[in-house]
């Protein structure tokens, strides 16, 4: 399954009272030439950067991303309430 599918879904099915996909931010960045672009995405979870990547695309960027995000997520676990890291 894709990345951004994944986080999505994970974030939607954790057993919390409320979902958790609008806490979920992504920014992305750009510079190079445009031949020769470099993106970089990061995704931020509550005020916490939880993924990053960087690609030739802004969508390679925002995959790789998600991947770090769900390792993330995966090996920190998420708080009980915002603002708890």
């Amino acid at each position: 399954m894709d990345p951004l599918r994944r986080l999505n879904t994970y974030l939607q099915t954790v057993q919390r009272p409320s979902n958790l996909v609008p806490f979920l931010a992504f920014t992305s960045e750009q510079w190079g030439p445009k031949h020769q672009a470099v993106h970089q995405g990061t995704y931020i979870f509550r005020d916490v950067v939880v993924g990053q990547g960087q690609g030739p695309s802004k969508a390679v960027a925002k995959r790789f991303a998600a991947i770090q995000a769900l390792q993330y997520f995966s090996t920190q676990g998420i708080p009980e309430e915002v603002g708890v890291w």
